[in-house]
């Protein structure tokens, strides 16, 4: 049975004109909606949905119940809408972070923490973000309810929510509301009444939010690099030289870290493993040796190449979020999210407010995944110039490495001090505690391996050793 719509067609057809317009100015929209009752924001969502060209809209819900480690913390972040896109969350960051925090305050104050500072990124990077609380009693849901959808008395995957009602509306209404209505993501709080009322008034706040954006461009405050951190490379001796017994000792690190994965995959952990470094200075052998000695199942290489159309049209850590890895799984990464602070800016590929906000912003986003369980171990693998032209010169002579130098290779090499001092700063600014840069001598590549897989192999017994004593097993 077709069922009228019931925002009236003047309201609708003032929407469709907002949403041309937020097509035409490349901007991208989100619209979280949260409440504790899915019907209400389902059906809410449903009508509004109605008064939008489809082509323009994604529609997105979050359930509170999947929980996988960094992965399932960075898809609210992956299914942000390219610019001049609008997606609407049916349940949001919000729901997810107040079912996982349990009766721990202290967790939940650091989620609501974390939410705050993954808006004001969206925000910055020109995302504009409405909020809507569908606040919705037991009253009114007794006395309203069956306007807003079927009683799905079976739960099926339509109606099915992960949430306690109850609880949810007691911790949002009395604390994350108060703590995340910020200047720049502030929440609109609707009273839920008949379904006709509740609906107009919803579309009447996003067309009042969507004219707001469309007259008023967001003015950013001035950002700068702190440079706070240790810098590992000053005074480093780039010729140490590989102990003895080398075949014995990679072989011995390499079976503990296989060994080492199996327990990871039974944890609640996962790995993240960054490399960066010179051009030659043995980024490819090192992964390798470290795929050796894993099981191909829990591990994936990502080789981080120029962003591709669709990834240029979202926010810039946008397209690292479907490469993140799962509970127990190891993502390595040929290359990282730090190109914005080396080539991106060098090359003019990135503004120079983008550059200047990198640090705080991937600083935030590595702490987001370390609290959501993972490992994050950062590599630098260094040489010296000198180093670096006998290994250019050795693969032009060598028909079966002559593909991995080309006439780039050669320009970057010539902006050697301009990287040099590019990664300092980088270094300096982003060396946190939680995820650490930790500087590899190379010029001796079998060095670099034993010390990397030493690295690899204490950091993950020691998280998984503080993990075991936190659930009292030691």
């Amino acid at each position: 049975m077709f069922m009228e719509a019931l925002i009236s067609k003047e309201m609708s057809s003032k929407l469709n004109i907002l949403q041309q317009e937020i097509f035409a100015n490349n901007i991208p929209v989100v619209i979280v909606f949260e409440g504790s009752s899915g019907r209400v924001i389902g059906r809410v969502i449903n009508e509004l949905i109605r008064c939008l060209e489809p082509r323009g809209v994604n529609y997105v819900h979050i359930d509170p119940d999947n929980w996988d480690g960094p992965k399932s913390v960075m898809e609210c972040l992956q299914k942000t809408p390219a610019k001049g896109m609008i997606s609407l969350y049916d349940r949001s960051w919000y729901s997810l972070f107040i079912n996982t925090s349990g009766d721990d305050q202290k967790h939940l104050d650091d989620a609501l923490s974390m939410s705050n500072i993954f808006e004001k990124y969206l925000t910055d990077n020109g995302v504009y973000l409405i909020k809507v609380l569908l606040i919705a009693t037991t009253e009114v849901l007794k006395k309203y309810g069956d306007q807003y959808g079927p009683h799905d008395s079976k739960k099926t995957f339509l109606s099915i929510d992960h949430i306690d009602p109850v609880k949810y509306r007691t911790v949002m209404l009395d604390h994350v509301f108060e703590e995340t209505d910020t200047i720049y993501a502030p929440w609109d709080p609707i009273a839920v009444d008949t379904i006709d009322k509740t609906v107009v008034e919803a579309a009447a706040v996003i067309q009042e939010r969507l004219l707001s954006r469309l007259k008023h461009v967001p003015v950013l405050s001035p950002v700068y690099i702190e440079t706070i951190y240790p810098n590992p490379r000053i005074g480093m001796d780039l010729n140490k030289e590989c102990l003895p017994e080398y075949r014995g000792k990679i072989n011995k690190l390499s079976d503990e870290l296989a060994e080492l994965q199996v327990k990871m995959a039974e944890s609640k952990r996962s790995l993240i493993l960054g490399f960066e470094g010179w051009d030659a200075a043995g980024k490819g052998s090192a992964i390798k040796h470290i795929c050796h000695a894993l099981n191909p199942r829990g591990y994936v290489v990502h080789q981080t190449k120029p962003p591709t159309e669709e990834e240029s049209a979202h926010t810039y850590l946008w397209r690292f979020c479907d490469t993140l890895p799962d509970m127990g799984h190891i993502a390595i990464y040929d290359r990282t999210w730090y190109g914005r602070m080396m080539v991106e800016p060098i090359e003019g590929f990135c503004m120079d407010a983008e550059y200047l906000r990198a640090p705080a912003e991937i600083n935030n986003f590595e702490h987001i995944l370390v609290k959501s369980g993972a490992i994050i171990l950062k590599f630098w693998l260094d040489i010296s110039p000198e180093v670096q032209l006998m290994r250019f010169q050795s693969r032009e002579e060598d028909p079966l490495k002559q593909w991995k130098i080309t006439d780039e290779d050669w320009r970057n090499r010539d902006k050697w001090d301009e990287y040099d001092t590019r990664v300092n700063k980088m270094i300096e600014s982003t060396n946190t505690p939680h995820a650490p840069w930790i500087v590899v001598e190379s010029n001796d590549k079998r060095y670099a391996r034993l010390k990397i897989l030493k690295t690899i192999v204490d950091a993950i017994k020691e998280a998984l050793d503080s993990d075991g004593k936190k659930d009292g097993k030691n």
